[in-house]
C-alpha cells in the first residue's frame, strides 16, 4: 500500500507476538500499533535502510537492546507509547533524522536517568511525548541539556520533586509546554514563578505552574547568568542550523534552476539544428529541380533539331 507517495505496511492490531518477517525491506512507513509484541531484535529493524515512520504504541514492549535502532538514519517518527518500558536506549537520541518521539504511558521508565546518560542529545527532536510515565511516584525532571530544535513537550499527569529553572534554559526553541495534571515540588518555592515567567516572556504555550507561594513574594527571584548564557548559546546553535538549513534550501534551488536552464538550452540547440538542417534540405530541392519556362525552352529546342 502506498500514502503520500510512501510504501506503507499496515499491520494494525494483528494479534502479532512478534514483529513480522514477511515486511520488504524498502517500506518507509510500518504500523504496527495494538499487538502483543513483545521484544525487538536490532536484526529485524535494522535492515530497514528506508524506514521513516515507526509505530509501534500499546505492544509489551519492556526491554530495548542499545543496538536495536542503530544505523536507522532516514527514521523521522517512533511511537513507543503505552508499551512495558523501564529503559531507552542511548542510541535512540543520537538518530541523525529522529524528530518525534513518543514515549507515553510506559510508566516504570525513568526518563531522567537516561537523560544524564545521553547527552549532549544530538537527534533533531522537535516533539517529545513523556506524559504518564512516573504515575505511581516522582521522579526528578529530566535535565536534557540543550535541544535547540525541540518545539513541542508533552509532560501530562507526570509528578516531579525537583523541577528547577536551568532545565528549560537549554530548551530554547520551545513553543508548547503540555503541563495538565502535572504535580510539582520545587527546592526553591520561588523557582515556580520564575519558570512562569521565563516560558511566558518567551511566549510558550503551557499551562501555568501551580506555585506554592504569592508571586508578591519572589519580587527578587531572577534568572541566573548562567542559565541566561546557556539560552543564548543554544539560540546561536539555533540559528545555525536555520540559516544552514535555508541555505541548503537555496542551493537545492539553484541547482534545480541551473539543470533545468541547461535543460532548456540543450532543447533550444537541438530545435535550432533541426531547423538548420530542414532549411539545408529545402534549398537541395530547390537546386535540383528545373523551373518549367526552363523545361518548355529545352522541348522547343529538341523538336526543332528533330525536325
Amino acid at each position: 500500500m502506498k500514502s503520500h507517495k510512501m510504501k506503507v505496511a499496515d499491520c494494525y492490531g494483528r494479534n502479532f507476538y512478534s514483529f513480522p518477517k514477511c515486511i520488504a525491506t524498502d517500506y518507509e512507513v510500518i504500523e504496527l500499533s495494538f499487538n502483543r509484541i513483545r521484544t525487538l531484535a536490532p536484526s529485524e529493524l535494522q535492515k530497514f535502510k528506508y524506514l521513516k515512520f515507526l509505530y509501534l504504541t500499546d505492544n509489551l514492549i519492556s526491554l530495548l537492546d542499545e543496538e536495536t535502532f542503530e544505523g536507522m538514519n532516514s527514521l523521522s517518527t517512533l511511537d513507543l507509547a503505552l508499551n512495558a518500558l523501564v529503559k531507552v536506549p542511548k542510541t535512540l537520541f543520537q538518530l541523525p533524522a529522529l524528530k518525534s518521539l513518543y514515549l507515553s504511558q510506559n510508566v516504570n521508565i525513568n526518563i531522567a536517568e537516561t537523560a544524564e546518560e545521553v547527552k549532549p542529545i544530538l537527534s533533531p527532536l522537535t516533539l517529545l511525548d513523556i506524559s504518564y510515565i512516573s504515575v505511581e511516584e516522582p521522579t526528578d525532571f529530566p535535565d536534557f541539556g540543550s535541544m535547540p530544535l525541540l518545539a513541542t513537550l508533552n509532560i501530562t499527569k507526570n509528578q516531579y520533586k525537583s523541577v528547577k529553572p536551568n532545565h528549560f534554559a537549554g530548551l530554547c526553541n520551545l513553543q508548547v509546554l503540555v503541563t495538565n495534571n502535572v504535580t510539582i515540588e520545587f527546592e526553591n518555592d520561588c523557582d515556580c514563578w520564575i519558570i512562569n515567567n521565563w516560558l511566558t516572556e518567551r511566549n510558550v504555550i503551557f499551562l501555568p505552574l501551580g506555585c506554592p507561594v504569592q508571586e508578591n513574594r519572589c519580587s527578587n527571584a531572577i534568572v541566573n547568568e548562567e542559565d541566561k548564557n546557556i539560552f543564548v548559546e543554544c539560540r546561536k546553535i539555533y540559528e545555525q542550523i536555520q540559516m544552514s538549513q535555508k541555505i541548503m534550501k537555496i542551493g537545492i534551488g539553484i541547482g534545480i534552476a541551473v539543470v533545468v536552464i541547461a535543460l532548456a538550452g540543450f532543447i533550444y540547440y537541438i530545435w535550432i539544428r533541426r531547423k538548420r538542417r530542414n532549411q539545408q534540405r529545402i534549398n537541395q530541392n530547390d537546386e535540383n529541380t528545373v523551373p518549367t519556362d526552363s523545361l518548355v525552352l529545352l522541348n522547343k529546342q529538341t523538336n526543332n533539331l528533330t525536325k
